[in-house]
């Protein structure tokens, strides 16, 4: 197992006793409150899962969301992401589930990011992700699509199981590239080489669309960053600033100053797209961790 990059600092979050997950939307031990979760086999101490939830009926509600994986079908992507690997992972074994919750005071973007730092921390400590976060399923299995009218609809939903496929939600994650030390913006944050910073108005003369990678955002009035994320850079970062052209969006604001708004980024072609999210997972648990929030318009949709 890959050594520790440092000791990370202490999470503010008082975790629960592990409890059963079977059944856990009953349990009255379990918090009906926001916050977030960890899920792992009965007998051991690494992780498969953690997340978190904001939703009415809090975490409670959240788990009762995670009943599929004890049924007979695997359950769809929908209610809850991690179903249908929970249920791949039942298959293998005998196995029993084990859920410890910790409820977060706050808005949505501050909940998520401490989600992100719980994430970033198991990784510095153990190398690797939670067995199942970022679409990963376990091998032999296809992940079930998501369950909604337009997939009915078009006749699209279907049920996932065994498979002889090797797919790209089989292949291992990647450990972290680096410590959560800062400074944000700095040329090697996070481990990477980061581009120099370039405006966003001259970007399409500077990047071809089509090249997978990080990329992160900042203003020049202001310390942090804008928004950080992976994909298509091009791509993605004309997406964000179309945004600051719709009137109520709650990322327009942030988007809009043009002049001001420069971008800098990681390519990588050899990088799946659970290993960017990993990666760019990394860096918003970093950016919590040295400015003391996330940056101004990452999770507000």
């Amino acid at each position: 197992m890959p050594s520790p990059l440092h000791a990370p600092p202490r999470l503010p979050l008082d975790w629960s006793p592990w409890q059963p997950l079977e059944g856990a939307g009953k349990n009255a031990a379990l918090s009906t409150r926001p916050g977030l979760y960890r899920i792992r086999r009965s007998g051991r101490h690494d992780l498969d899962y953690i997340g978190q939830t904001g939703g009415r009926g809090g975490l409670r509600a959240r788990l009762r969301m995670l009943k599929g994986v004890y049924a007979d079908a695997m359950p769809y992507r929908d209610p809850h992401t991690a179903g249908p690997a929970l249920w791949a992972l039942r298959r293998l074994d005998d196995i029993r589930f084990e859920v410890s919750v910790a409820e977060v005071e706050g808005p949505a973007p501050w909940r998520k990011g401490l989600e992100a730092l719980a994430i970033a921390q198991y990784r510095q400590q153990q190398g690797r992700s939670p067995w199942v976060s970022f679409g990963r399923m376990p091998v032999g299995f296809r992940m079930s699509s998501a369950n909604n009218t337009r997939l009915v609809t078009r006749g699209l939903r279907f049920r996932g199981g065994p498979t002889e496929d090797r797919l790209d939600c089989h292949e291992p994650g990647v450990a972290p590239a680096g410590t959560l030390e800062g400074p944000v913006e700095g040329p090697t944050w996070g481990g990477h080489a980061w581009t120099p910073w370039t405006p966003v108005t001259r970007l399409a003369a500077t990047l071809e669309p089509g090249v997978p990678g990080l990329y992160r955002i900042r203003a020049s009035t202001q310390r942090g960053l804008v928004y950080v994320g992976e994909g298509d850079v091009s791509e993605r970062v004309a997406a964000h600033l179309a945004k600051a052209r719709k009137r109520g969006h709650r990322q327009a604001t942030a988007f809009r100053a043009l002049e001001r708004l420069e971008v800098s980024w990681v390519l990588d072609g050899t990088w799946r797209k659970h290993q960017r999210l990993e990666l760019e997972n990394d860096l918003l648990a970093s950016h919590l961790l040295v400015m003391g929030g996330c940056p101004a318009a990452q999770f507000l949709g």
